[in-house]
């Protein structure tokens, strides 16, 4: 592991090419020997470092361990760079940090395996002093031809900022997690030096407070010291290290402020630069007067911070306290640390503040506590003196009761007196027996007590509905009794109402668990007018339904009804649900406009041959309805507004169930006609691909035959014949070859086989496949890549990648008429995986290649259909083509299982655009170093001439540019006549001919005036022999007739280039 280090000798603050250094430095001189002598291996790392912008140093050369880095890596060597290059580890790094990393890498050179290693800890050497420093590094072994190692390659990543945010996020939310535990100021100052002891940036704290005094100046007070870091069992165990300046635990402001204060020293850190403060004693007059932080430098040259906040107190005071606290000795005191530190001081404001407010609410809840017990003393001996006289009173009260007759109303109340008042048992008691009988236990119970807060709490936790202090007022009496009363007529109302809630609640859970049940409709319904029969009071329940039966336009599905007489079920609350005035019954009003309710007091009912009481309900389903529910009592009788609602819901929830019947029988329907289809399908996908199979044998017999013929003497006519019979019978193995692979995708039985292979060959090959089939359109092919970032070599199934290329570009080419076609190769994405098999690490890539054409599109109603087998858009289009529509499902298939994704976006007429992304692995690190990238194929001669490119059409142009983008001069325009322009004003400048190549797109439309600027530019140059022509032509019989001629007319070095261009032809024609 490397780090940024410190050396006695000074270098110049300039940036110097490390390559030139590298190769200028005089290796001999080491163990190393001359660089012509070093292993391969060794400078193909030389060649990974110096061309890598991540930091990355070489140890080579045990035990020396000679350093070679690069210029990133040169950042962290500080003034160590450029003398550490060629130079041994010892003389770089300290004793200390030899020790460490002195064993790694003998580790790595006697294992020959890696090393990684996470948020590794150093104390860094910088100028002059020593830093806190994190670091990533991974050590890669280098070998020699003989198997032994001979260098460590180092890859190292700062994490020091990181390290350091996440532990004082830590120590913030530490503070969060204690807010529970404050109890006063002072728990503030134990909380905050408790939670600071444990952070690494802060060495240490103290806490001073000063507590300011309405129309006291600041000289008149003092600061004391409340807590810091070395307590140990309070202000007894506080142990005050002698680095420190002097800390008194009371510190007289007056004289404080007396003190000077004002010398500065600049001290500069790496490339932080900050002002301290010099000074023997802690400046708490000073900071607090500022209102602001101040930096402090300590007499062992230690630095320390002083934070000041201040918080309001009661009656105009307030208080100010200052937090001291040591900065790391290995940490720049930076904008980050200071903020961290602004942090910490804001929390302890808020800790403060919510201090104040806890201790205030202890005081009032102290004078509250001493009112409460002076009052319960009082009236203890009042109710002495009113026991003697409360005695006398009662105690004719057994004379009283045997005297009145049984049957007087008064006789109830007295017994209740006799019972309540002379039970001989204490109130608790009492309320014990009457919560415990079911007859007592609705009865709101008032204790009445002399007695204090624990009292109260005993009756309330016992059942008490409310709790009279004694003394109190027959008013006070009265008003709590009618307001438990009214409470308890509330509470029992609402008790009512939550069992009706619970009832219905559950009915309708019953009738939800019907229908996820599966059962029978009408063995449903039957159960929910039995389940309403059984909560509600009424004659009979029974649903109708709209279907005819045999006597009647409507048909009954489900009844239930009892001729006996009627006896509702007594619920514990049935007695509370009319005995107030606000319940209402049902208004007519309400129902006339509540549609799908009726309400019929008294109407002649013909099932049942009498006057009835009716309600009834609609059952909808949709936007019609199915029948109705209906409930029968007898006449005039009323219905209430939760029974109304009840009815509302069930049938709610009957129309729900009527209509899950219904579609399930719909989804059964469905899905027998869906395996049906799927039957189908499978069948047909075998009979297929059956089919081909027996096709395939003779087809591969017929091409075998036809291909003889190839070197045979034929007539030009029997040449035609056999090139016929050739296409048809490759289109008709094609076919069958689809068919094939997509009975195989269907079946999942194509699984991708990863080769290495030549990226840059398979998209030429592939292109240039269809270039003479796009050239019989007259249509341009155009293939467009990134040259700078592709490489060359890579692992992949390269069959399954040019299939998907194939029908794609098959597809563009059958359904374009005019215009070009361009196919557009690029990365997406690259990302590093480790194999856990072999513990390697796997680099990965991702291509987008996206296919352009200018055909008849499609229409985007039929893009979601595209991708399915036998699939064909618009057939009225698409019947003129031949196909079988299999080609755009294969590419799906394969492309989804390579791990990759389709699409195509396109508008009806306007052409379309497919793209694809598809996956691969890069080589190994040696393999891709040997194997050049595709944009180091041009050669150095041809880099240095000057090219002219003349080509209407855009893409072209662009594309030529990118592959030729390396050469020295390169120029590209629409018309001939803006590349003669140039030439000229070219040649005006420099007095000398500006191209030594020119490329012209010939077309027939523009024969004549491309014959006279290949003249124009052959008389610009003095030996026209110089200049070479290369004529752009498309691969048919009209281009070749045209390059001919101009090749006859022209003279001179002339070459044909034939579309679509790709960077193998270019190099060929130029060469």
């Amino acid at each position: 592991m490397s780090l940024p280090l410190n050396c006695t000798d000074n270098t110049e603050n300039e940036e110097v090419n490390m390559k030139n250094m590298v190769n200028n430095y005089d290796w001999s001189s080491t163990i190393l020997g001359p660089m012509d002598l070093w292993e391969p291996t060794i400078k193909t790392a030389m060649c990974l470092c110096l061309n890598s912008t991540f930091p990355i140093l070489l140890y080579i050369g045990p035990p020396e361990w000679i350093f070679l880095y690069n210029d990133a890596f040169s950042e962290y060597l500080k003034q160590d760079h450029p003398y550490a290059l060629g130079k041994p580890m010892r003389d770089i790094w300290p004793k200390t940090l030899c020790d460490i990393v002195f064993p790694q890498l003998e580790y790595v050179r006697t294992t020959k395996k890696g090393l990684f290693k996470k948020d590794e800890y150093y104390e860094a050497p910088r100028a002059g002093y020593a830093e806190e420093s994190y670091f990533d590094y991974a050590y890669s072994p280098i070998f020699k031809l003989d198997g032994t190692v001979w260098g460590v390659l180092d890859i190292a990543q700062e994490t020091t900022q990181s390290v350091l945010n996440t532990r004082r996020l830590k120590i913030l939310n530490e503070f969060g997690k204690r807010v529970s535990e404050i109890e006063s100021l002072e728990s503030v100052c134990h909380i905050m030096t408790d939670v600071l002891s444990s952070s690494k940036d802060v060495s240490y704290a103290l806490i001073y407070f000063v507590e300011h005094k309405l129309n006291v100046g600041l000289e008149s007070l003092i600061a004391r010291l409340i807590s810091t870091t070395f307590d140990k069992d309070g202000k007894v165990g506080r142990n005050i290290p002698d680095y420190l300046t002097e800390t008194p635990e009371i510190i007289n402001l007056a004289e404080d402020a007396k003190k000077s204060y004002d010398t500065y020293v600049e001290l500069k850190r790496d490339a932080v630069t900050g002002s301290f403060l010099k000074c023997e004693s802690w400046p708490i007059h000073l900071v607090i007067k500022k209102e602001r932080h101040v930096k402090v430098l300590l007499k062992d040259e230690s630095r320390a911070i002083l934070l000041p906040t201040k918080i309001p107190l009661y009656e105009g005071k307030s208080l100010s306290a200052v937090l001291i606290c040591g900065v790391n000795r290995l940490c720049n005191l930076d904008e980050k640390y200071t903020d961290f530190l602004q942090l910490v001081m804001s929390q302890m404001n808020t800790y403060l503040v919510h201090g104040q407010s806890i201790e205030e609410e202890k005081k009032r809840s102290k004078i509250l506590t001493d009112l409460n017990y002076q009052k319960v003393i009082f009236f203890q001996g009042i109710s002495h003196e009113l026991k003697t006289p409360l005695t006398l009173m009662l105690s004719p009260l057994d004379d009283v009761i045997n005297a009145c007759s049984h049957e007087t109303p008064i006789m109830s109340y007295l017994q209740t007196i006799r019972h309540v008042m002379m039970p001989n048992m204490n109130g608790h008691e009492l309320l014990d027996v009457l919560r415990s009988d079911v007859r007592t236990q609705a009865i709101p119970v008032i204790l009445l007590s002399a007695q204090a807060e624990d009292s109260k709490i005993q009756g309330l936790n016992k059942g008490a509905d409310d709790y009279i202090l004694k003394p109190f007022s027959s008013r006070d009496l009265i008003t709590r009794i009618r307001t438990n009363i009214k409470l308890s007529h509330f509470r029992r109302k609402i008790l009512y109402q939550h069992y009706k809630q619970e009832q219905t609640k559950q009915l309708l859970l019953s009738i939800s668990n019907k229908i996820l049940s599966k059962s029978n409709l009408y063995e449903t319904l039957q159960y929910v007018v039995k389940e309403i029969y059984h909560i509600l009071p009424c004659e009979r329940i029974f649903i109708i339904s709209r279907e005819q039966s045999e006597y009647n336009n409507n048909k009954m599905v489900a009844l239930y009804e009892c001729s006996e007489s009627i006896t509702p079920i007594i619920t514990p609350f049935m007695e509370f649900s009319n005995n107030e005035n606000d319940s209402q019954t049902f208004e007519l009003q309400d129902l006339i406009n509540n549609t799908g309710t009726d309400i019929c007091l008294d109407t002649y009912c013909d099932y049942v041959d009498k006057n009835v009481s009716e309600v009834s309900v609609e059952l909808r389903l949709k936007d019609d309805y199915w029948g109705w529910i209906k409930a029968h009592r007898s006449p005039s009788s009323i219905w209430l507004d939760s029974e109304i609602e009840l009815f509302q819901q069930v049938s709610n929830q009957i129309s729900l169930t009527i209509a899950y019947s219904n579609l399930s029988e719909e989804n059964v329907e469905r899905e027998i006609q869906l395996k049906a289809a799927e039957a189908a399908s499978y069948i047909k996908s075998q009979i297929l691909a059956n089919t081909s199979h027996e096709l395939r044998t003779p087809l591969g017999a017929i091409t075998g035959i036809l291909s003889s013929f190839e070197g045979a003497t034929l007539t030009t006519k029997q040449i035609d014949m056999i090139n016929i019979m050739t296409h048809a019978s490759d289109n008709v193995l094609s076919i069958v070859n689809n068919i094939l692979d997509a009975a195989k995708l269907e079946a999942r039985k194509i699984t991708l086989v990863d080769r290495t292979f030549d990226l840059l060959e398979l998209f030429e090959t592939t292109i240039e496949e269809f270039g003479k089939k796009a050239a019989d359109k007259d249509i341009e092919l155009i293939f467009n890549y990134d040259v700078d970032l592709l490489p060359r070599y890579v692992k992949s199934d390269p069959g399954r990648l040019k299939q998907v290329l194939y029908h794609l570009l098959s597809n563009a080419v059958k359904f374009t008429d005019k215009g070009e076609i361009m196919m557009n190769v690029s990365m997406q994405s690259q990302k590093v995986d480790e194999n856990p098999i072999y513990s390697q690490i796997v680099k990965r890539g991702n291509l987008l290649i996206e296919l352009y054409d200018t055909g008849i599109g499609m229409d985007p109603k039929y893009e979601q259909h595209a991708w399915k087998s036998f699939s064909q858009g618009d057939m009225s289009i698409t019947k003129k083509q031949d196909g079988t529509g299999l080609g755009l499902s294969i590419c799906k298939n394969l492309v989804e299982i390579n791990g990759g994704e389709i699409n195509v976006e396109s508008q009806s007429g306007q052409g379309s655009k497919f793209w694809f992304t598809w996956n691969f692995e890069f080589l190994s690190m040696t393999s891709s170093l040997l194997e050049p990238k595709f944009d180091e194929q041009i050669s150095y001669a041809i880099k240095l001439k000057r090219i002219l490119i003349i080509h209407p059409i855009e893409n072209v142009r662009n594309t030529m540019i990118k592959y030729l983008k390396s050469v020295e001069k390169i120029d590209a325009f629409d018309t001939f006549d803006k590349g003669i322009r140039e030439a000229k004003n070219y040649e005006e400048l420099h007095s000398k001919f500006a191209y030594n190549i020119v490329f012209i797109g010939l077309y027939e439309n523009h024969e004549e005036e491309a014959l006279k600027a290949v003249f124009e530019l052959k008389g610009l140059e003095m030996n026209s022999n110089n200049l070479t022509i290369i004529f752009i032509v498309l691969p048919n019989k009209k281009g070749n007739e045209l390059a001919k001629k101009f090749i006859a007319k022209v003279g001179g070095t002339i070459y044909t280039l034939y579309a679509p261009i790709t960077l193998k032809k270019l190099n060929s024609v130029l060469h």
